[in-house]
């Protein structure tokens, strides 16, 4: 065969291997008109959490998506009712003072993988793959009924990948 013809054709067969591959990908996560990266923002589960009606919240945080280069960071911690109205909240600052003693890294990676303190004191770094309790305190009793817990990641965000970044909990007396 000549050698042009040749290119072409690895050309061409280059192109619809990318075009099957990219193709393949935005069908998989939300279509073609909005393009995912599950590296690029952080994503978190906060699947396990509870509120107690003394005011302690167990909050349960896993990163399940995001850069693995750098940690997420948790700036706001938001308890609310369930049309949305802000119960209690911690903020980044507050979350910078947590005792390290009150953040329980369940899966035992490298210390430097761990669940801590943001630099600078500001939030909660949470490294990709990691799963962690962060015990709260609210300084007052919490009525019974049905809460929202919420977190907000630094970049200003409270979901991710169609998964919103909260759950609902129940407080019993």
């Amino acid at each position: 065969m000549n050698g042009k013809i040749v290119t072409i054709i690895a050309v061409l067969m280059m192109l619809f291997a990318t075009g099957v591959t990219f193709g393949l990908y935005q069908i998989n996560f939300q279509g073609f008109t909005h393009l995912t990266n599950y590296s690029k923002t952080p994503a978190y589960s906060l699947a396990g959490t509870k509120l107690y009606s003394n005011g302690t919240l167990f909050l349960q945080v896993s990163r399940t998506a995001g850069p693995d280069t750098y940690g997420g960071f948790i700036v706001l911690v938001q308890v609310l009712y369930p049309n949305g109205s802000v119960f209690y909240q911690w903020t980044g600052q507050q979350l910078g003072m947590v005792p390290p003693s009150n953040i329980k890294n369940e899966i035992p990676l490298h210390p430097s993988k761990a669940i801590k303190i943001g630099n600078y004191g500001v939030g909660i770094e949470v490294p990709l793959g990691q799963n962690s309790t962060i015990i709260l305190q609210i300084p007052h009793p919490v009525p019974p009924g049905s809460y929202i817990v919420k977190v907000w990641d630094a970049d200003g965000q409270s979901a991710a990948y169609g998964e919103k970044f909260q759950i609902t909990v129940e407080v019993t007396s």
